[in-house]
């Protein structure tokens, strides 16, 4: 699935397109691959007793997250470990893995 990225700075925008990949999801987490600007994200996203979480195996990277359609949050808490365009990114594409896994589930 294809989404639209957006990084603000400033009055200046950045726009590009960033691709989900739904590889694996079960109750309460989701395994992924994001693609986005040339780079590929191997996500394993999930809610765990106080909250969610979010590892990035190829990235030596891992975060505790809000709710995954809170894109500002989760933005601010994934670009201080990664780029910020990379960041935005991976946000992004978290929005949609709920709704995403949801459908796959039911068939």
């Amino acid at each position: 699935m294809d989404y639209t990225c957006i990084l603000k700075s400033g009055s200046r925008r950045e726009i590009w397109t960033g691709e989900l990949i739904l590889l694996g999801a079960g109750n309460g987490w989701y395994e992924a691959g994001i693609n986005g600007r040339g780079t590929y994200f191997h996500i394993l996203a999930g809610q765990h007793k106080y909250g969610n979480y979010l590892c990035i195996p190829n990235h030596d990277i891992g975060c505790e997250l809000s709710d995954f359609s809170d894109i500002f949050w989760n933005e601010e808490k994934i670009g201080s470990l990664m780029r910020e365009v990379d960041a935005v990114t991976v946000a992004t594409g978290l929005v949609h893995l709920p709704a995403m896994a949801a459908v796959q589930l039911k068939n």
